[in-house]
């Protein structure tokens, strides 16, 4: 039974026409999808995104406009109680990362691995994500850029 939000932030990082992707691996569970993760109680969406960013990659960004909010019903993947709702938003940063790889404990315990790197934005790129929820607000982003 779904009694529970889980709402979800990320950035879409583009820097010399290619997006910013995170490949993560949670316990042999692997993912490409964008940089960000889950807001916190007393947290806004954007500050949330910029702990993300800077927790993950050690860098400081700016937040620059929503793209894409979820409008249909998604269940987690990891835990079957909670819907899922994710904002999207455009972020810029001067700053250059260091370290494009790093290891955090989540909140059931378990350890993601992260792997992040720089891919041309296209419709290729899109398929290889892992949730509908960035597919859709990189379309839409597509659709905006014209």
């Amino acid at each position: 039974m779904i009694d529970k939000f889980n709402i979800r932030v990320y950035g879409i990082w583009i820097k010399n026409n290619k997006i910013l992707i995170s490949n993560e691996n949670i316990d042999g569970f692997q993912m490409t999808k964008l940089p960000g993760g889950g807001l916190e109680f007393g947290e806004g969406s954007r500050d949330c995104l910029k702990r993300e960013f800077k927790e993950e990659l050690d860098v400081e960004i700016e937040v620059l406009e929503l793209i894409h909010t979820t409008d249909q019903f998604i269940q987690s993947t990891f835990r079957k109680n909670e819907q899922v709702v994710a904002m999207h938003y455009k972020v810029a940063s001067n700053d250059a990362i260091e370290n494009y790889k790093s290891v955090h404990s989540t909140k059931m315990g378990n350890n993601n691995k992260h792997q992040f790197s720089w891919k041309v934005l296209d419709s290729l790129v899109i398929d290889q994500f892992t949730f509908d929820m960035d597919k859709m607000a990189l379309k839409k982003l597509l659709n905006t850029m014209g």
